[in-house]
């Protein structure tokens, strides 16, 4: 488990490496991670780039979503799970829906947030992520906290 942490972080670190960090993300604008994979200019062509940002996204979404269910979608399902994800956290009416789709695998999912409350000094938010892999549904429900940067964390 400590060898898998310590590949996460570096593979941030060299995707966070090639990023424009003179713009943070406030209360209301997107963070750092969003903005990495929202396809603001990070995509270079580079194999080993888009590698390490494929590991950071699937551990910014299995933070989210968790470890059974985000291992459960592919390279391509992440990108557009994460987004939706972000999505239904900063702008989604509470209890209304954010969906993604990827047409290349089927997979599709939902996001449905709660209303927005302050606990210890923090912006929080609970939210349910579905995912529909083939004809099986799962199920997600977590609490995610906003970071001074703008990103969002896990908290249960």
């Amino acid at each position: 488990m400590i060898k898998i942490n310590v590949l996460l972080v570096l593979a941030a670190a060299l995707v966070l490496c090639g990023c424009d960090v003179t713009s943070s993300g406030g209360p209301d604008g997107p963070g750092l991670l969003t903005r990495a994979f929202a396809g603001s200019g990070t995509a270079t062509g580079d194999p080993a780039h888009e590698r390490a940002a494929a590991v950071v996204t699937a551990a910014a979404l299995g933070g989210l979503i968790g470890p059974k269910l985000g291992s459960a979608l592919d390279d391509s399902d992440r990108p557009l799970a994460y987004q939706a994800q972000i999505d239904a956290l900063d702008r989604g009416a509470p209890g209304a829906p954010i969906t993604w789709r990827n047409p290349a695998t089927g997979r599709h999912g939902n996001i449905v947030a709660g209303p927005l409350y302050s606990s210890k000094g923090a912006k929080c938010r609970g939210y349910s992520h579905t995912v529909t892999i083939g004809s099986q549904l799962e199920t997600v429900r977590k609490t995610a906290c906003r970071n001074a940067d703008g990103s969002w964390t896990a908290v249960s």
